[in-house]
């Protein structure tokens, strides 16, 4: 018997909504901490993302959706599909993981506090899409002291700003702290 004479696999009808779990999930966890209200330090160093443990988590839901999705059905074809399509929906959820629930479980236990003096290069001001709001910014470069990985923009309060903008210091102290995840975390900027 050739293969498209055989009959089409029956599959449930939540089948396609169990497999869009992976993008799902963690849109639903974000809003979760969202109403719940965030209480940690989210402020990621940069260099110092949760690319790879967005990762794991995008695979770890991916794996869970294939098989609460294909639990019971024994057709090759379907299980290979459903595969297929939580990789692809689980890529979908990976910025969502990366940006939305992990740093904020990174920072819910923050350990190896530090202070590190970096170089003020810049301040910067940008728009929100679509908005009148500003995002402010600032360029530092850290030093020659094992902390040259930890340049780059960092993401600071509008009072912050306009406070370095008056005072216009060569140097500022940024304190640190590593996450639970394993994310710097900024905790402060003087």
């Amino acid at each position: 018997m050739k293969q498209r004479d055989e009959p089409r696999p029956a599959v449930p009808g939540s089948f396609f909504a169990k497999l869009m779990l992976p993008f799902a999930v963690p849109i639903l966890a974000t809003l979760v901490l969202i109403l719940a209200g965030d209480r940690w330090p989210r402020a990621i160093a940069p260099g110092s993302g949760l690319k790879l443990a967005g990762l794991v988590a995008t695979g770890l839901t991916a794996y869970a959706a294939w098989r609460i999705a294909t639990g019971g059905l024994p057709d090759a074809r379907v299980r290979r599909f459903a595969a297929l399509l939580c990789c692809v929906t689980g890529l979908m959820g990976w910025p969502v993981w990366s940006t939305g629930p992990l740093p904020s479980i990174n920072g819910a236990v923050l350990t190896d506090h530090r202070t590190v003096v970096m170089s003020l290069d810049r301040l910067q001001v940008t728009h929100k899409s679509r908005s009148r709001d500003l995002y402010h910014w600032a360029w530092l470069s850290a030093g020659a002291d094992g902390t040259r990985h930890l340049s780059g923009r960092y993401f600071i309060s509008g009072q912050t700003h306009a406070r370095l903008s008056r005072e216009a210091p060569a140097r500022v102290e940024v304190k640190l702290a590593r996450g639970l995840l394993g994310g710097v975390v900024v905790t402060g900027l003087d």
